[in-house]
This record gives C-alpha cells, structure tokens and sequence, in this order.
C-alpha cells in the first residue's frame, strides 16, 4: 500500500519535533488495520518522525449501527489490547527516547474494564506503560451509536509530559464540548491538544432565503472547532481522522486531518477524500504560544478574574517559567 505524504517544514530549529499525522480509512477488520498503523508506523521511522497520530478506534476502526450489536461487540473484544499485545511489544520495542527518532504513537483502541469497554486513547512510549490508568483517556462525550458499545469515560484528563511540550488528548466529539479544551489549557497548561476523530462529512444545513447550503455540515464544524479551539485557548490543534466510505454504515468520513496554530489559523490540512500522511518538521510547540500573545494572554487574563478555581496559580507559574 503507498500512501500520499505531505511534508512541512515549520521552522529551522531541529531540537523542535517532527509530527507525522495519519489521514486514512479504517477497516471493521482489526489485522488490516494492524497492518496499515505498522507500515505507517515504518515510514514515520524513515521519515525520522518523533511523534505519530493515529484516528480513533485505530486498531478496530470506529463503530456502526447494526441489527446485530454482538458483530460490532466482538469486534471491539478482538482489538482490545490484550489481545494485540505481541504487536504492541514489538512496537513499543521499536520506540527510541532520542534525537531523531519515533518516541511516542498515540493510537486509539476499545478498552476493556471490569468487563466494559471504553473508547480510548493510548500512548506507546519506551518509558510509559500504556496500560497504566495515568496514561489512558476515556472518551468523555459518546454519541448516540457509541453508547450500545461504550461505557462513558470519567472527567479524568490525560497530560503528557515531553521534552518539547505537555500534550492533552480528546476524542472526536469531545470537540463540541468547549470546556474540556478549557480545562486542558488553563487548569492543565498544556502546549497542545491531540484530538483524535472519526468525525463524519455529510449532513445538511440550508438556508433557502440566502441562499446558503452544505452537504458536508459536519466537515464544516471540524474546520471550525479545531480552529477555534486552538484560538479560543492560545494552544496548538493536532486532529487526526478517518477518511472515506465505511463499508459497513456507508458513512462518510470527513478526513480533513490537520496542524492549526494557537492564532486558529490552519497551518496543515489532509484530503477529504484519499489517505494521507502529514509530516510536519521542527514544530514549535513549547514556545510558539508565548509569540502569539501580542496584546492578550488568556491564561492571564482569565486567571485574574476567576482567582478562586483550583490550580490557576500553578499554571500560569508554569507559562511564566517557559517563557524565561
């Protein structure tokens, strides 16, 4: 299989990370997905990519609505993590911690617990055990589909911490819902925020009288949230999505994965209709933010108004103490 890759170059300072995205089609067959995040995970070792995104549900791909809900159960049983753990050691073996080289794979997986399943989020890494509960986010906000499979997530965050910036991490539609963003950026004071999606293209909004008509309404808010919720919070966007038609719904997937600055602005996007890879090198995640602020800090401004919130002072230490 070749994939088409898209390269960037952010800046001229090689101790930033190179950030490879993954834009491409999810099987309801776990051993081709398996086999499509290996050879992705092959070239983000060629291309010396540091850290690589996967879409939700990446080992699975993402679920439908079916007659027979047991067919959609086993699947999400199959790809679970116990059952995969020899693909995982020899992946996680392939982890380096150093310069030049893939350290962290953030990929998204069916999570069983106390014999339920989660909608997750997991992180390879030499140093991090991703089955450990610090290292695992379960997806906060189901849709109406997800809820016949999944159990809903805790207000439990993930951070991560890295030599080039602290990462938090949402699922899909997670991203309609502004104040987990929040809460990463000014109680969390994180970097960046990894939002990892089967976000859908089609539905329509019209407006007769002006004129005004979509097909694809939900690849428009896609745009729109990843944009506003870099701006809104001051932090860097990092989405990665499926893309294309799901053999089994016959849905839609918008595609559009993508880098948007902490202005909002999109720096990187993917097709919204074949496979691809991002790559984007020298990323500027830590100190980018601290550029951007030219006559507001958000963090600033919102810590001095709501002083009584937890953790308010902590994070704006933590912005000051980047940016000396």
């Amino acid at each position: 299989m070749r994939f088409r890759i898209v390269e960037r170059s952010f800046s001229d300072d090689e101790k930033m990370p190179t950030v490879m995205i993954a834009n491409i089609y999810g099987s309801p067959d776990v051993q081709k997905n398996l086999d499509k995040m290996e050879q992705i995970i092959n070239l983000a070792h060629q291309y010396k990519a540091n850290i690589l995104i996967f879409p939700e549900l990446s080992v699975t791909g993402f679920v439908w609505d079916s007659t027979n809900k047991d067919e959609v159960r086993n699947l999400l049983r199959e790809g679970e993590n116990s059952h995969i753990k020899p693909w995982l050691k020899n992946i996680r073996d392939s982890l380096t911690d150093g310069k030049d080289s893939l350290e962290y794979i953030c990929y998204g997986n069916a999570r069983l617990k106390d014999d339920s399943l989660y909608n997750s989020t997991f992180i390879l890494n030499p140093e991090i055990d991703y089955a450990e509960e610090e290292y695992i986010y379960a997806k906060v906000f189901l849709t109406p589909v997800e809820r016949d499979y999944f159990r809903q997530g805790s207000d439990k965050r993930l951070s991560l911490d890295t030599r080039w910036g602290r990462f938090g991490f949402m699922i899909c539609y997670d991203l309609a819902f502004v104040e987990l963003a929040r809460q990463y950026a000014f109680v969390d004071c994180v970097d960046a925020i990894i939002t990892m999606a089967a976000w859908h293209s089609e539905a329509v909004r019209e407006y007769s009288k002006m004129n005004t008509r979509t097909d694809h309404y939900y690849g428009f808010l896609w745009n729109l949230m990843n944009g506003s919720k870099a701006a809104y919070n001051q932090v860097w966007s990092l989405g990665s999505n499926w893309v294309g038609l799901h053999e089994k719904s016959r849905e839609y997937y918008w595609g559009g994965s993508g880098i948007w600055a902490p202005s909002g602005m999109t720096l990187l996007q993917a097709s919204n209709i074949n496979e691809e890879l991002l790559i984007v090198r020298n990323l500027d995640i830590r100190e980018q933010r601290n550029k951007e602020q030219d006559d507001f800090n958000y963090q600033i401004d919102f810590q001095q108004f709501y002083r009584h919130m937890d953790h308010q002072d902590e994070c704006i230490h933590y912005v000051n103490v980047k940016s000396e």
